[in-house]
């Protein structure tokens, strides 16, 4: 005879209780350790049934099938409340959507929708935009992996406007970095031509309160990953409240495979948002590991890609069969507009390859010299070896950008000033500045004095904040624009003095024809392309996802057929800047066949050890190393 036991879910207090015969088997043994110790339960013994209870800090869904399945190989026979009831049919009901949303998916790909109704829209949609907006309306939560620029907020915004004249869905929440909001808030008004309903979720806790009253009668929330993880509880009681559209703008952002504050609470909103999704140019900038906090975050139940141990599983030991499984697995759920499709014109890159001033050399050579010989006491536990690898390379990107840097904090990196003590060059870093000026300084000044004078608006790009610092000084009486992390983000906090009002000013002012700026702050969900198409980099790290979406700042839709952008790459020779340019083009190209040629990045023969992020920051050490080797011997 099969055992009875009761399953009891109390959604109001989040508690699911398993009562148990005294008696039963499942209070021993395997049985009780998979619970305590697999599933997380406490047992409780009582004089008729003793109960495994928890209160689960994950998905209730993905608890309740790991549970259904491991009885059902016990053959054991379950009564349920209603509680748990009504969770296994919203499962059943997700299943369902799941094949509904693959078959939509893989028709209006094959048969894309040419034109569309979309109310109030005052500036038409490319004729690209039409199909993906079709997508986006029909597939119950999709992806838009199109390139940068491709209007992927306006083919949201459209996709909104449809949805909420059928009464499906009634706000839209949009979570992304703090940058997107104006975009946000301006590509509305273009597209509507009216004004904006909105509210952004920023300001203490007590001010966040009232605004969350307050956004009942808004129509459009923007707030930032920070804050999405600080109120999860009040965007979970407006997710019930309301039918919402949760956008999820520049998703890479919640790559975590493992976890992570962001991940973890954008997973967490996912099951109460009526419409789910996600927008990025670069979907996996680093890794396939990349794709599975995102699309997770579009079907958490049952998930798309199953658990993240069985993805990062059949990722690490996949055949080529297996790939193209994965590639049908996602293929429905997607949309992506590649850069082809945009019909703009080819960028132009131009690499400066610069000799290095004397004591510039000397120091970046006595530097990798040292990096080479601690090779052999590089640390054995996997964290400190991270750190220690990032700090190697910190170090020398730095020597070969401005050896200035080296005696400063960085705050941007949180490395503390470099000890030179036992270096033959330590007096010199510390007084590097009274000596000479680096070479890719001079190269800078003819440049933007070169551009300037034409009337045309530059942007600088370097991943150091004292660089910044020295350039907004060395071009002062330009008045140069200047943005970074520590510029308040936008007037709220600061009413004067604010990133949206710098990049506002060098868009619309002639007073402001250069800005300067490093990608953490300002390389996502800017536009910049209708006033500049001059870019200096000064430096760069290999962080490729930082690297590709700053190109895009100025390659995008709504440039001119006679509009020709320029990229003008700064590179000093015989340094670890011709690695990092090996290896972001190498990255770029291996993005461009995954947005040009559909997924075709899954095709290439990857290392082993490239699949996940931390063998990508392994590779790249790998590849400064055999650099070093080569110049050094």
């Amino acid at each position: 005879m099969k055992q009875k036991i009761q399953i009891e879910f109390d959604p109001q207090e989040n508690i699911l209780k398993i009562k148990i015969p005294r008696k039963s088997e499942l209070n021993e043994g395997m049985h009780r350790i998979y619970f305590l110790n697999v599933l997380g339960f406490e047992h409780i013994e009582g004089e008729e049934y003793n109960s495994y209870v928890i209160k689960p800090d994950r998905n209730i869904n993905d608890l309740m099938i790991e549970l259904l399945k491991y009885l059902g190989e016990q053959g054991i026979e379950i009564q349920k409340d209603t509680g748990a009831t009504n969770v296994i049919a919203l499962n059943e009901l997700e299943k369902a959507k799941l094949i509904e949303a693959e078959q939509l998916g893989k028709k209006l790909k094959s048969h894309p929708v040419k034109s569309l109704n979309i109310p109030g829209l005052k500036r038409p949609l490319k004729s690209y935009q039409i199909p993906a907006t079709a997508h986006m309306v029909n597939v119950a939560h999709a992806a838009n992996f199109s390139v940068p620029g491709s209007g992927k907020t306006s083919i949201v915004l459209s996709s909104f406007r449809i949805l909420k004249r059928k009464n499906e869905i009634n706000k839209l929440i949009v979570i992304g970095p703090r940058s997107s909001f104006m975009s946000w808030e301006e590509e509305y008004i273009a597209c509507f031509k009216q004004k904006l309903n909105n509210i952004r979720m920023v300001g203490t806790k007590t001010t966040r309160r009232k605004l969350y009253r307050d956004a009942d009668s808004k129509e459009m929330m923007l707030l930032t990953f920070q804050m999405a993880h600080r109120d999860v509880n009040e965007l979970i009681c407006f997710l019930k409240k309301h039918k919402c559209c949760l956008v999820i703008d520049e998703s890479h952002n919640i790559k975590r495979l493992n976890g992570g504050e962001w991940a973890n609470a954008i997973l967490s909103l996912a099951p109460y948002a009526t419409k789910r999704v996600i927008l990025t140019g670069t979907p996996m900038p680093n890794s396939m590991y990349d794709l599975w906090s995102q699309m997770t975050f579009l079907w958490p139940n049952p998930p798309l890609l199953g658990s993240s141990e069985q993805f990062k599983n059949r990722i690490e030991n996949a055949d080529s069969k297996e790939i193209n499984e994965i590639k049908t697995d996602l293929y429905p759920y997607y949309w992506r507009i590649r850069k082809k499709d945009l019909k703009l014109k080819k960028p132009i890159y131009h690499r400066f390859l610069i000799k290095m001033k004397p004591y510039q050399k000397a120091i970046y050579d006595a530097l990798a010299a040292k990096v080479l010989s601690e090779l052999v006491k590089a640390p054995e536990e996997r964290s400190k070896l991270r750190m220690w690898r990032r700090s190697r390379v910190i170090r020398l990107l730095q020597a070969a950008s401005n050896p200035s840097l080296l005696a400063e904090h960085s705050k941007e990196f949180q490395i503390p000033p470099l000890d030179a003590s036992g270096l033959s060059v330590d007096k010199l870093i510390d007084n590097y500045s009274d000596y000479e000026t680096p070479a890719k300084f001079d190269i800078t000044t003819d440049l933007v004095l070169g551009l300037l004078k034409k009337n045309h608006k530059v942007i600088i790009w370097t991943a150091f904040i004292h660089n910044i610092k020295t350039l907004n000084n060395l071009f002062k009486k330009f008045n140069p624009r200047v943005v970074y992390g520590e510029i308040p983000k936008d007037e709220n906090e600061n009413k004067y003095y604010n990133r949206e009002k710098m990049i506002h000013e060098f868009k619309v002012s002639p007073k402001h024809n250069l800005l300067i700026a490093n990608p953490a702050a300002c390389a996502e969900s800017v536009s910049l392309h209708k006033v500049c198409f001059h870019a200096i980099y000064f430096d760069r790290t290999f962080n490729g996802a930082q690297y590709m979406q700053s190109l895009d700042r100025i390659h995008r839709i709504g440039l001119e057929p006679n509009d020709q952008v320029h990229y003008y790459m700064l590179n000093s020779k015989n340094t670890i800047d011709e690695t990092v340019d090996q290896r972001l083009t190498d990255k770029h190209k291996k993005m461009l066949q995954l947005l040009d040629d559909d997924f075709s990045i899954l095709d290439l023969d990857l290392s082993q050890g490239e699949v996940s992020e931390e063998g990508e920051e392994e590779a790249d050490f790998n590849s400064m190393v055999n650099y070093l080797k080569k110049i050094y011997g």
